[in-house]
């Protein structure tokens, strides 16, 4: 019998195997693919992405916005992360016609911008982000519509603003210009109606005292300088209201301090830190405990009371705080220190800052522009990293 070869039976057996299939293990067999993971709706996504001291009340208020929560929710997921919490601010605290309304292009467009202005100023560093979201971000003040001016109140003043030594300087210079530069006037009757908006005075050239004072506090958000609307709805004596702006800027500093508190901007083409006669009526026509007659500043989060507007009695969503004795009772007063400082010294009134002193040397005490008869809130917060919380007033 013939011996047949190993390397014979090899090759044969090679030939019944498909090319390449002896040295190698039986092919896979094709992998199945799954269906994606859908993504969370909007609502949930946005949730997820803000602070969880937050969360409650964005969805409240995305519960409230209906057909449109899908808008809000959009604005908090495309915004940048370092941009969010003013997002969710804005959202938490917006009134309801914003809620069911507004769109996640311009909310997102004014955040942005706002931001911006707010680490571009050279007093952006100055500026805590608690008055950063009442008096900077907010892109509206009363109850005027809602114009997407930012952009161009940005390109029109802010590289000149940011050209002035301080705030103070940068607002007077935007208080000086802006009728001229805007070609908007005062005018009893041939404005169209006292709450108008950026565009509708523009369009007009004519504006009331709340038209202007909106002008004038759009443009100093644009700049990073917190402002906001102040008015007495009816005086005591004389017939009729006001409506102006203060601006949170800094007071003239002296050897051991620098203050920074609201100044009455005043009329235009005057000195913001200057009185003028609004200053003086308040103190002869004003009644802190009468609401007609108070003092009202406009501010963006809920308060428990609202700025009376004399044309629209019945609208009660503009949050504000009650500061008629700063105008009424205006007194320097003097917070003691226990222990000499450096220290910082904030002043808050209805849970509002209104004045925050540095004090840069060894003093026992520190001394604010404030109001005799006002409760005030201290907060003393000492370069050791010590802090003092007191009140101060009846």
């Amino acid at each position: 019998m013939r011996r047949t070869s190993l390397a014979v039976v090899f090759a044969l057996a090679s030939l019944a195997l498909p090319l390449g299939a002896a040295c190698q293990s039986p092919p896979a067999a094709p992998a199945t693919s799954s269906p994606a993971t859908p993504a969370p709706p909007l609502r949930e996504q946005a949730l997820g992405k803000v602070d969880r001291r937050e969360r409650d009340a964005v969805a409240k208020a995305l519960d409230g916005a209906g057909a449109n929560a899908d808008q809000l929710a959009k604005a908090i997921v495309d915004i940048g992360p370092e941009m969010r919490p003013g997002m969710a601010f804005l959202v938490a605290t917006m009134p309801e016609r914003d809620r069911t309304t507004l769109t996640a292009d311009f909310l997102v467009r004014n955040v942005q911008l706002a931001y911006a202005a707010w680490r571009g100023a050279p007093w952006g560093h100055e500026i805590d982000e608690e008055t950063f979201f009442r008096y900077v971000l907010p892109y509206v003040n009363l109850n005027e519509r809602r114009d997407d001016w930012r952009a161009d109140f940005v390109n029109r003043f802010q590289k000149e603003a940011w050209a002035k030594g301080s705030r103070m300087e940068a607002v007077r210079w935007l208080n000086d210009h802006i009728n001229d530069a805007l070609n908007v006037h005062y005018h009893a009757s041939k404005r169209k109606k006292p709450d108008q908006s950026p565009y509708e005075s523009m369009e007009l050239s004519y504006a009331s005292c709340t038209g202007l004072s909106i002008l004038l506090v759009d443009a100093c958000r644009a700049c990073g300088i917190p402002a906001r609307c102040v008015g007495c709805p009816a005086w005591t004596k004389v017939t009729g209201n006001h409506t102006w702006v203060e601006v949170f800027g800094d007071d003239r500093p002296t050897d051991t301090q620098r203050v920074e508190r609201w100044f009455n901007v005043g009329d235009t083409g005057s000195d913001p830190r200057g009185e003028n006669w609004v200053n003086e009526r308040c103190r002869e026509e004003t009644d802190p405990d009468d609401w007609a007659h108070a003092v009202w500043a406009a501010t963006w989060r809920p308060t428990g009371k609202h700025f009376p507007l004399p044309w629209e009695w019945e609208i009660e969503y503009v949050p504000a705080i009650n500061v008629t004795r700063l105008y009424k009772t205006p007194a320097n007063l003097e917070i003691p220190l226990s222990k000499p400082g450096p220290a910082i010294v904030d002043v808050y009134l209805s849970g509002d800052l209104t004045a925050r002193a540095h004090v840069t040397k060894p003093v026992s005490a520190a001394t604010l522009h404030l109001a005799n008869g006002e409760k005030f809130d201290v907060v003393v917060r000492y370069a050791d990293g010590t802090r003092e919380d007191r009140t101060v007033g009846p």
